[in-house]
């Protein structure tokens, strides 16, 4: 049987990822120091999660910057550490904005100084401001470099994340009806799409749910889940409700914005 080059390319890069997290073990162990990694989206800590065992010599912690981060730096912590601190900075980016900036123009601005989009975290984007989170080796760096987002002057600063205020992620609260909990169903009502459409980015890979592509249209949504579509953006399913008249389910959803 064939197997897609997605398949295998996404098998090789698991392995990668757990051989890293092997030698940061092996490394906490051998120095008796923390030993953290790059940021991980959510379906590499998933992965780890469900394919590599630590040792109980070691601690192993997950953070983002902030509680509800979905990108996470992975710390490896000798057993007596108390005290967990992260490698991470927040750049605090300021302007008279003319326009309205998104979260894709921050992050290809910041990408563009010839980063790698591991050493990125979130962004939260607030009114007329955002807050980055980076690894603090080139938190300066991109700092002394980015003079401009979308051709809007920007002033930019770096600080600790215990000495600012980060906002709560924006989200809006959807309600919609469906026929079920599967996820082509849920898809299309989140996004305001017919089934067809939901189930056609479903097949060609473009849904994630929980972190991880998923290409079954029938998959069952369980409440609070957090789905990604392309294009359509992000949302937390918060679950199905009472029925319509006509047999529907009620549901809501947060979607981030």
């Amino acid at each position: 049987m064939f197997r897609l080059f997605s398949e295998i390319y996404m098998d090789k890069a698991t392995d990668l990822l757990m051989a890293k997290c092997a030698d940061m073990e092996r490394l906490c162990r051998r120095r008796c120091e923390p030993v953290f990694s790059n940021f991980l989206d959510g379906g590499e800590i998933a992965d780890i999660g469900d394919k590599h065992f630590f040792s109980p010599d070691v601690q192993i912690k997950y953070f983002g910057g902030y509680a509800e981060a979905e990108r996470k730096i992975l710390g490896v912590f000798p057993e007596w550490e108390t005290e967990f601190i992260f490698p991470i900075k927040v750049l605090f980016i300021k302007s008279s904005f003319t326009k309205k900036l998104t979260h894709r123009d921050y992050l290809g601005t910041m990408l563009s100084q010839g980063i790698d989009r591991n050493k990125t975290g979130d962004i939260i984007v607030d009114d007329g401001s955002a807050y980055a989170f980076v690894c603090a080796d080139i938190a300066q760096y991109l700092a002394d470099n980015i003079e401009k987002i979308s051709n809007q002057g920007v002033s930019i600063s770096v600080t600790d994340i215990c000495d600012i205020d980060i906002p709560e992620p924006k989200k809006e609260r959807i309600s919609a009806v469906c026929a079920s909990k599967r996820l082509d169903a849920v898809v299309g009502a989140v996004c305001n799409i017919s089934r067809a459409q939901s189930a056609r980015l479903i097949n060609a890979g473009l849904v994630k749910l929980d972190h991880r592509e998923c290409v079954d249209v029938s998959k069952v949504v369980s409440d609070n889940s957090l789905i990604s579509v392309r294009g359509y953006g992000r949302f937390v399913f918060i679950g199905g409700g009472g029925e319509t008249r006509k047999g529907r389910l009620h549901i809501t959803a947060d979607k981030y914005v």
